[in-house]
């Protein structure tokens, strides 16, 4: 699963409550696990963050980055 797919949790969760932080960290999850499963490392995952993502403005990507750095490294 790829940044992308934190996207598409976003988009599908119901319109009328906010995302919820277990919905992001379950996402992040599984962006890690998925990462590491096909073989990348974080710089892979963290880049394709970085130019990927009709989403989040610059400054979000960025503060995502430092989050998924943190959990990759704790996980």
């Amino acid at each position: 699963m790829s940044p992308s797919s934190l996207k598409t949790v976003l988009e599908n969760s119901p319109s009328s409550k906010p995302v919820s932080e277990t919905h992001i960290a379950t996402a992040i999850l599984h962006v890690i696990e998925t990462a590491r499963s096909q073989g990348q490392t974080l710089d892979d995952v963290i880049n394709e963050l970085m130019t990927d993502d009709a989403l989040l403005d610059p400054k979000s990507r960025h503060l995502l980055g430092d989050i998924l750095t943190q959990a990759w490294n704790t996980l």
